[in-house]
């Protein structure tokens, strides 16, 4: 918890963020990676940017949509792989299609599913693995109910194989 001193001992000026992004939040999310090399350029590919920095062992991704600090940290000996996932929602299969796309041309193995019942929803979506296995879904919501959920022969538990950037 903070000190109550420590807010009136602070330069007004020192108050504000020194990284400007264009929402009044956003998430952040690190990552341990076993390998910064491979990882990065996949990263790349999944949100269709760069870095905004690289450091020996580390790079730090500033998304603007959706806000998103995300940053990998290389070490090797301690990585474990979510045993949940990561996902993008999005407002449209055109954002899914575009995503598909981008993920394909660089190499990615992907799965799709189109009209799945998960999460008592109706989805289309596209899923990959990241080099270290950690699951990543893109996906949009077509119908907001459903019947099912997410059992035990849902994807969402299912290992695939990981993507390895094959082309730029």
């Amino acid at each position: 918890m903070l000190q109550e001193s420590i807010w009136q001992t602070t330069p007004p000026n020192k108050r504000d963020s020194a990284v400007n992004f264009a929402t009044d939040s956003r998430l952040h999310l690190s990552v341990n990676v076993q390998n910064l090399a491979k990882s990065v350029p996949f990263y790349q590919r999944f949100f269709g940017e760069n870095p905004t920095k690289v450091r020996e062992g580390f790079a730090k991704f500033e998304i603007a949509e959706p806000a998103l600090n995300f940053t990998l940290n290389e070490h090797p000996k301690n990585v474990s792989k979510l045993e949940g996932h990561f996902g993008v929602q999005v407002k449209s299969t055109k954002f899914v299609e575009d995503a598909f796309g981008r993920l394909q041309e660089g190499g990615f193995k992907i799965i799709t599913e189109d009209g799945v019942e998960c999460c008592y929803a109706l989805q289309t979506k596209i899923w990959v693995a990241d080099p270290d296995g950690n699951r990543w879904e893109v996906f949009v919501v077509t119908e907001a109910e459903a019947e099912e959920g997410c059992g035990p022969d849902c994807i969402c538990y299912q290992d695939f194989e990981r993507s390895y950037v094959t082309s730029p």
